[in-house]
């Protein structure tokens, strides 16, 4: 069986271009590299989207979803894998989009997710929303293609959240987390250290808009009552 070292010499070509070429999208090589190190065949791992890391986790044998709508990828994936040698039996392809499939898939425990499927708003957070649960405690959370904003704020959002662990940055692309913490119940909006930081300016531009607004009505007694509240919040 080949070696990681031996698959980033020579890619395989697995995703379409708008041209219509194919060419390789992959993970960082720093990434890659955590991944040949830290999964074992008695893992059970998750990916959405698929690529070299598909190819990856074939070798190190763990048990795998792989969640993709693009079957002509995963056939690519599959051609290689038999071409090389390579057992795909372990690896599960589901050919769907991730937001179809997650909320009802049954699986717990996983050791490793991977989020590197769609990256448009908000497909990275449905992907996070709906394993985090699923993930053990200690079990590995990467997040690909944090130069887009989508990833971006995911990434910032889980560095200030005390039930996740900011492990491993691969700038500029990938994050890698450690869950330290279950959460049971849902948090609202002020239990997230992330909404809170980035909500004090937007909050005090919507109270000062709301004064001039009740000024102009001349609703002396409502901005009495809204000066009071804040004082007593203080």
């Amino acid at each position: 069986m080949i070696r990681l070292q031996e698959l980033l010499e020579n890619p395989p070509l697995i995703h379409q271009e708008a041209s219509g070429e194919l060419a390789s999208w992959q993970l960082s090589d720093e990434v890659l590299d955590y991944i040949d190190h830290h999964v074992r065949e008695d893992l059970v791992t998750l990916e959405t989207g698929t690529g070299i890391s598909t190819i990856l986790f074939a070798m190190k044998s763990s048990h795998h979803i792989c969640i993709n709508p693009d079957r002509q990828q995963v056939e690519r994936i599959q051609a290689y894998c038999q071409q090389h040698r390579i057992n795909t039996n372990k690896i599960e392809f589901i050919i769907d989009y991730s937001e179809n499939v997650l909320p009802s898939l049954d699986i717990d425990h996983l050791d490793l997710v991977l989020i590197d499927g769609s990256h448009a708003f908000p497909l990275p957070f449905i992907d996070w929303y709906y394993t985090y649960q699923k993930l053990k405690v200690g079990g590995k959370m990467i997040v690909d293609d944090t130069q887009l904003w989508t990833g971006l704020v995911l990434k910032r959002f889980l560095i200030l959240e005390p039930e996740w662990q900011y492990e491993r940055n691969s700038p500029p692309r990938s994050a890698i987390f450690t869950k330290v913490g279950s959460c049971v119940e849902a948090k609202w909006h002020g239990q997230q250290p992330y909404v809170v930081q980035k909500s004090h300016l937007h909050v005090f531009n919507a109270k000062i808009q709301r004064f001039w607004q009740l000024l102009r009505e001349k609703n002396f007694n409502r901005i009495g009552q809204l000066v009071n509240r804040q004082i007593n919040l203080k």
